[in-house]
């Protein structure tokens, strides 16, 4: 066989050198080119690009990879083989489209109201209650998802998110970020500007206080992979592992293993990531991907095993994202086949 593999900054020799293990032929591109455009990519069974934030994930430009690139080549090649899944790289980052599709199909999240309008902030103040989950339409890692205590800060964000920058709110939050020690770290030792604005619709959403959230991985129609992610500490209210959370492999209900297995069905994803809190009536979905950050089996020694860890798929096995990828493509691409000599 033989693979397509576009250069990125995260995993691609790791997925370079599972190519290798497989005996899959690897034809390395990269974006920054222009021979990918013009590349015959039907001399290959399927192609690779795990994508990485080129500035900061709130930066709408550090989407134009997936969502211009790898459409362009899905357009002109519809039945070549992708990770990610082609289908759902309409969604990749951005929180407003998978805001829309959910609500349209009713599944369950948290009561989320997108700020159009300074009718919409209104809306937000009076039936949402403080604090407020306020987040920007791009992001990811917890980036640029904040906590709002009142209607000045609801009010400041959507301004700014207006590119209306003339009000107290505006100097608080530029101080804040010129303040923050990555800031010139990036600007010195990256030589890249942190991207400081916020893109509309930003999205606030109901505070449901909780002390865990959960993480699933959805790969052709099957849960292969969960874990709860838990404060390290009461002060922490955003439970990402990046930001100091726990992960934790355990016992996973059976109705967060089906509200995934039914989005990923509806939207036919062959791979999709979903977040989810639990909730008083059920889980409810925060937002999902069609990629997703893996660390490896006992990759950090704060991660907890427990015995009751219910999904199929040994560990050693779903953790090592490489190794599920490109089994998946490789028994994709041979059913394929099976199909067309049929």
């Amino acid at each position: 066989m033989r693979a397509v593999l576009i250069k990125s900054d995260e995993r691609f020799h790791a997925f370079q050198n599972k190519l290798a293990e497989y005996d899959v032929e690897c034809v390395p591109l990269e974006f920054e080119g222009h021979e990918w455009i013009g590349f015959d990519y039907n001399t290959v069974d399927f192609l690779i690009f795990y994508p990485s934030f080129e500035f900061s994930s709130n930066y709408p430009l550090a989407l134009y990879k997936v969502s211009d690139n790898l459409d362009f080549i899905h357009r002109n090649h519809p039945k070549l083989l992708t990770y990610p899944d082609p289908g759902i790289t309409y969604f990749y980052n951005d929180k407003y489209r998978q805001f829309l599709y959910l609500k349209a199909h009713g599944f369950p999240m948290p009561e989320t109201i997108p700020l159009l309008s300074e009718q919409a902030v209104d809306e937000a103040h009076e039936n949402l209650g403080y604090p407020i989950v306020l987040k920007n339409r791009y992001g990811a890692g917890g980036g640029t998802v904040l906590l709002v205590h009142n209607r000045s800060e609801l009010e400041s964000y959507y301004r700014m998110s207006q590119f209306d920058f003339y009000h107290a709110g505006a100097l608080r939050y530029f101080f804040r970020i010129f303040r923050q020690r990555i800031f010139y770290y990036l600007l010195i030792k990256a030589r890249k500007m942190r991207y400081p604005f916020l893109s509309p619709p930003l999205l606030a959403q109901k505070f449901i206080p909780t002390d865990r959230d959960l993480k699933t991985v959805v790969g052709n129609g099957k849960v292969m992979e969960g874990h709860w992610r838990f404060q390290a500490s009461k002060e922490q209210w955003k439970v990402n592992i990046d930001g100091g959370g726990i992960g934790q492999w355990s016992y996973i209900p059976d109705d967060a293993i089906s509200i995934s297995e039914k989005l990923a069905s509806e939207l036919s994803a062959s791979w999709i990531n979903l977040d989810l809190i639990p909730s008083e009536n059920g889980f409810l979905i925060t937002e999902f991907s069609p990629v997703w950050h893996h660390y490896a089996y006992k990759e950090k020694p704060t991660f907890v095993y427990k015995d009751d860890y219910n999904i199929e798929p040994p560990l050693s096995a779903s953790l090592d994202l490489e190794k599920i990828i490109i089994e998946s493509l490789i028994q994709r691409r041979g059913l394929q086949k099976k199909r067309v000599t049929k």
